[in-house]
């Protein structure tokens, strides 16, 4: 699913926010990251920067992230245990 990407220079609209939530809370949700922590800042910081880079579609900002957290992103070292 796309997101309705209305923004322009970097504003996310409503419908656009609502959709980076959907996305943020569920990659939350099955990475077990509580809201607050740094692996949960440090996800939507990601996920915001792909949307400001003109990356609208739903798939692919997930698709990205999951790499994103493969890699060394403080996420990705709380996933390992390595807080």
């Amino acid at each position: 699913m796309a997101v309705n990407h209305s923004a322009i220079g970097g504003i996310a609209y409503p419908g656009d926010m609502a959709a980076l939530t959907r996305i943020y809370d569920d990659l939350c949700n099955e990475r077990g990251f509580f809201e607050g922590s740094a692996a949960a800042e440090d996800l939507a910081r990601a996920t915001m920067s792909l949307f400001s880079q003109g990356v609208f579609d739903e798939h692919e900002i997930r698709e990205s992230i999951a790499l994103y957290l493969g890699r060394k992103s403080p996420a990705a070292k709380m996933l390992r245990g390595n807080h």
